[in-house]
């Protein structure tokens, strides 16, 4: 991992913290975008960069978890939607009972979400865009809070 000190500027990193633990809101600008250099050299990807990549590519996204949908499926076997926000919009993700199986206690228990996974484009021009989860980058995941401090990895 490159050294964080490079690539994170420590005024806007303790804003963000800041923010955080007391409004639960930001001011300033979106906490990821404190780290997006860091993030960037760790070939973690903006949502707005997915429009460019083709189908089938193997992305790594990071984001603030928004919502956990785990609907009724025919087959009674769980599938779980996830909406995760970044800086530059949102990422939908699914994750299957396979992915689940190591991850979903991850999942269920983050504010900040990374995942590595597959992209898969629908629709005309590729335009409905989600990612196929294979795994979570636990080492990114975790507490808000935590994640500000840079205390997760």
């Amino acid at each position: 991992m490159p050294d964080r000190t490079k690539y994170i500027n420590e005024t806007d990193r303790t804003r963000a913290y800041n923010e955080a633990i007391s409004m639960k809101f930001f001011c300033n600008s979106h906490p990821l975008s404190v780290f997006r250099p860091l993030l960037a050299k760790c070939n973690i990807i903006r949502a707005v960069d997915l429009r460019r990549l083709p189908s089938g590519s193997l992305v790594r996204v990071i984001g603030l978890l928004v919502i956990v949908h785990t609907p009724p499926t025919k087959s009674g076997k769980r599938v779980m939607f996830l909406t995760m926000e970044d800086e530059t919009g949102l990422i939908d993700v699914v994750v299957f009972p396979k992915a689940q199986k190591g991850f979903a206690r991850t999942i269920l228990t983050s504010q900040v979400l990374a995942i590595q996974g597959k992209l898969q484009k629908q629709g005309a021009k590729g335009i409905s865009i989600s990612i196929v989860m294979e795994k979570a980058l636990k080492a990114w995941s975790g507490r808000l809070d935590k994640f500000l401090k840079m205390e997760i990895y």
